[in-house]
């Protein structure tokens, strides 16, 4: 009898021996992520920066977040985040005014399934006066191209999504459109401009959810918002995987109004819910199948993200995908950059 309780005792000391092994092993290839209690400005000191190459007459430089850690094998998703206008006068400016490097702390990188994500936010040059629209259709992609061609060993091509805020909303449905194949889900956030039915039929393998405000200021909730959610609910294939949330009354994530009902950036920044982790204030969410979709931590954006993926291998190339860069489109885009221009003048003055 002895002999066998020592013999389950070394056994016993092996399998912990081994356990502990293989919990060291797992700790050490993933990257330990900062919490949130550590502030957001020491969130985006844990971001990067580089140079795509030049493409379509620009090179983006971008900013990004990477989980990846020593000795790890992980594929993790890539989530890109397009700036509003106003919000990158300079190099990094996406990064130093913006919330989405809560994305980087260790309560959300924690919520994906594969335990963290790439966040990458790329940059337009409206230091030269240029915005986000057709022109930089391809340069945008060419950033894209760049962290896969970087980081690809880590990256799960399957699992790439993009969304951004009113203009950066506007330009994720550019990409979505010109690019369908690329992208898992998009999450346009007050998104200017039009998208027709037939865009959203050539992106209808594409999973969206889409933010805006009955209220919004700029954009017409009836007008806009509803027509095109009705053509997401008509003509994408995965209606149970697009969602529509509505917000009565923007405000911050640590509580307090945001500046208008316009600017919803912050409504993602931590993952639809309040600092605190309860439900997200003033927001009702349905799916195209009208379901209502309830949020309750740590049920968010993120989840949805575990739940969707594309069938994109990675492959890169120099076809120009669904983009129709015609006179017309061309004329049009040089009279919104004008107007936008006049819109950053503005913002620059009084410092919006």
């Amino acid at each position: 009898m002895k002999k066998i309780k020592k013999v389950l005792a070394v056994l016993l000391t092996v399998c912990l021996l081994v356990s502990g092994f293989c919990i060291a092993v797992s700790a050490s290839g993933r990257k330990t992520a900062l919490p949130t209690s550590a502030g957001i400005q020491a969130l985006r000191n844990e971001f990067d920066s580089d140079v795509a190459p030049k493409a379509g007459g620009y090179a983006l430089d971008y900013c990004y977040y990477s989980p990846v850690g020593t000795n790890d094998n992980t594929k993790y998703p890539l989530v890109i985040f397009l700036h509003g206008i106003g919000h990158a006068d300079y190099a990094g400016a996406q990064l130093a005014d913006s919330d989405m490097p809560y994305w980087a702390s260790s309560e959300l990188q924690g919520r994906f399934s594969e335990g963290g994500a790439f966040i990458l936010l790329p940059r337009a040059p409206e230091h030269k006066l240029v915005y986000w629209g057709t022109s930089l259709i391809e340069p945008l992609r060419a950033v894209i191209d760049d962290m896969i061609a970087k980081h690809g060993d880590n990256i799960d091509t399957s699992k790439i999504f993009i969304g951004g805020s009113s203009a950066g909303a506007e330009m994720t449905w550019n990409m979505i459109v010109a690019f369908p194949d690329y992208f898992a889900g998009a999450f346009p956030i007050a998104a200017t401009g039009t998208v027709t039915a037939a865009n959203v039929k050539t992106c209808s393998d594409v999973a969206i959810w889409m933010i805006a405000s009955s209220k919004d200021p700029v954009i017409s909730y009836i007008a806009t918002t509803q027509p095109l959610w009705n053509n997401v609910c008509k003509y994408n294939n995965q209606p149970e995987n697009c969602r529509l949330t509505t917000l009565s009354k923007v405000i911050e994530p640590a509580g307090g109004s945001a500046s208008d009902n316009h600017h919803m950036a912050k409504v993602v920044t931590y993952d639809l819910h309040m600092l605190d982790g309860s439900t997200y204030l003033n927001a009702t969410t349905v799916d195209g199948n009208g379901n209502t979709v309830s949020l309750v931590s740590p049920n968010g954006m993120i989840s949805w993200m575990n739940g969707v993926s594309s069938a994109y291998g990675g492959e890169t190339g120099s076809d120009s995908g669904n983009i129709n860069v015609n006179p017309l489109t061309q004329a049009l885009d040089l009279i919104r950059n004008f107007f936008l221009k006049i819109v950053n003048i503005f913002q620059r003055l009084f410092g919006l």
